[in-house]
């Protein structure tokens, strides 16, 4: 059980025993959404503004006809009545607005984080990501499922310059979010200790002394005798339950120089340094991690770096196939056969009967599949995407006079499930020169490139190392045997994972 990801919801992977068998996890992390009240997109910042960016997701919650029934089930069995009595209590304090929001999402984290229960080994530990909007809320379902003697920590990880949105002049900036860390069984759960780096100061008031090879030290009293402690022998300090050395992705202002490099473009995306601090923390080489809301992949990136087992859950296609596509472009051992996605096409049969059933999710799978870090055109809506289903960050090598620059580009995907009209391959010319994209890729059946090819533009356009077509095609059949357009070897480069196509700078 490895290298496994779920396109589905997390409450029915975890309560079937035959996809996730009972303690048979030793890590849990999940970064569920917040009940934020927001509508979070998969950005793309082009020259027209016009486009409107699909929904990774809307944290924004309603009690729904069936969800009465829910509640009464948690009632019925004693061993969650306490969950059902949370988040009746949150109902009542949304006195004059309903249940519209705050028990809403109660309901669904208590059903989902009872099912986490299940599969945690007795010796596992669980980090449940939340920020303060329903923490002490999630920290009582916390308390009735895991029980508050299992409780490790509650972690404060303080991200760098405040964020988070409009700023009130009413209230401080937020700038922490919790970690709610919980053992199986307190006593029994695996912690490996970590340090932090000693600060400069505290090196130059106490590691004064320097011996005869240049190492430096500080002396200490241990029975009677006088010792030396070197600094390069020294671990550092324990790691404390506030976290401050770890900075997010995004600020107000944008960016943090340290971690510009991780960006994917995935709303809510944590930096690689903080799972891969937790996966240390709480877990040992060989041991399995699930994700239960992976996203844009960052705990699976982490895991199987540090030699950790994993299995990721998303209910977005797009999610789970973006999740596939960056790690085999970052691990230059895997390939696509190595991670099994559950739920999405595994041939072009299924993925022909995805296309007939449900084109958006169909054009969803086919865009995170390709590394696309954006999407257009919400399920559901009129009109047309503007030609763009997905779009594509490119890290471009070009040379100035007699140094190699890298700098971001854009490629346009364009997805077809039946049939490519003539005039659609014309129109993604357009598309490009319009968006200021480099190339635009018509992802088709492999019946259907005939079509493009004759029908494309023959333009083409230069790296520092190469020329390449403008506008070209690409076949699910090819996609699926883990082929790539004819672009840069910087496809799919990202947040410095292994890849055998390094930038080369």
């Amino acid at each position: 059980m490895n290298r496994v990801l779920y396109a589905a919801d997390c409450l029915d992977v975890l309560n079937d025993t035959s996809a996730i068998p009972s303690a048979s996890v030793d890590l849990i992390y999940l970064d569920p959404p917040f009940n934020s009240n927001s509508v979070y997109n998969l950005p793309f910042k082009s020259r027209d503004r016009s486009l409107k960016p699909v929904e990774a997701f809307e944290d924004t919650w309603r009690w729904r006809a069936d969800d009465d029934e829910r509640l009464s089930a948690l009632e019925r069995n004693p061993k969650t009545r306490p969950l059902a009595t949370v988040v009746k209590f949150a109902g009542e304090m949304e006195s004059g607005r309903g249940k519209i929001s705050l028990a809403a999402y109660l309901l669904n984290m208590a059903q989902r984080l009872y099912a986490m229960r299940r599969v945690l080994k007795d010796t596992g530990s669980i980090y449940l990501h939340c920020d303060p909007t329903a923490s002490h809320y999630l920290k009582l379902l916390m308390d009735g499922i895991f029980g508050r003697k299992n409780t490790i920590s509650a972690v404060v990880w303080n991200y760098g310059t405040p964020s988070g949105g409009r700023v009130s002049g009413k209230r401080p900036v937020k700038s922490y979010e919790t970690l709610l860390v919980y053992a199986k069984q307190y006593g029994s759960h695996l912690y490996n200790r970590q340090y932090t780096p000693y600060s400069k100061n505290y090196v130059t008031n106490w590691f004064r002394h320097v011996d005869e090879s240049g190492r430096k030290y500080q002396t200490r009293s241990r029975n009677g005798k006088i010792i030396r402690q070197y600094l390069d022998e020294s671990p550092g300090v324990p790691l404390s339950n506030t976290w401050t050395d770890i900075k997010q992705l995004y600020a107000s202002s944008g960016w943090f120089p340290t971690t510009r490099k991780e960006i994917l473009g995935y709303p809510t995306q944590k930096p690689l340094a903080l799972l891969e601090r937790i996966i240390k923390a709480s877990s040992k080489p060989g041991d399995t991690v699930l994700d239960p809301f992976c996203g844009c992949d960052t705990t699976m990136h982490a895991a199987e770096s540090l030699g950790r087992k994993w299995l990721g859950i998303d209910i977005s296609r797009f999610s789970t196939g973006l999740v596939q596509r960056r790690l085999v472009d970052n691990f230059g051992y895997l390939n696509r056969d190595d991670i099994d996605i559950v739920g999405t096409p595994e041939n072009p049969a299924e993925a022909r009967q995805l296309a007939q059933r449900d084109k958006f999710e169909f054009e969803k799978w086919v865009c995170g599949a390709m590394g696309a870090n954006g999407m257009y055109k919400n399920p559901g809506e009129p009109g047309a995407d503007g030609g763009v289903d997905g779009v594509v960050e490119l890290p471009v090598i070009r040379q100035r006079g007699s140094k190699f620059e890298s700098q971001t580009e854009y490629v346009i995907i364009q997805v077809k499930g039946g049939k490519v009209a003539p005039d659609s391959v014309k129109a993604l010319s357009e598309t490009v020169r319009r968006l200021g994209a480099v190339a635009g890729v018509m992802v088709c059946f492999r019946d259907q490139l005939g079509t493009v090819e004759n029908q494309r533009s023959k333009e083409l356009w230069a790296d520092a190392y190469e020329q390449y077509p403008v506008i070209q095609g690409f076949s699910i059949e090819q996609m699926l045997a883990d082929e790539k357009p004819k672009l840069p070897p910087t496809w799919g480069y990202k947040h410095g994972g292994k890849t055998s196509a390094q930038p080369l700078l």
